[in-house]
């Protein structure tokens, strides 16, 4: 009579709630460290985006005060954007 106890005790019927909530904590932890990953893949490329820019800033102004001439200008604008 006292081990059915209506779902109540150390029986199995206790044991799913915690499995699934082991499972959870699982998912997150495989989701944030999927999300710290692309981060920082993220910021290697967002920084080489920046260099890129600020080098393309820098022909522009060398070309604008006559410092470069037009063939210069373009072959290291092409180089740059490839």
């Amino acid at each position: 009579m006292w081990h059915h106890m209506y779902g109540y005790g150390y029986g199995l019927n206790n044991i799913w709630p915690w499995l699934i909530g082991f499972d959870l904590i699982k998912i997150f932890v495989v989701v944030g460290i999927v999300v710290v990953f692309i981060k920082f893949m993220n910021k290697d490329r967002v920084v080489n985006q920046y260099q890129k820019s600020r080098a393309m800033q820098i022909l522009q102004e060398r070309y604008a005060s006559g410092e470069i001439g037009e063939e210069e200008y373009k072959h290291k604008k092409k180089i740059l954007s490839s």
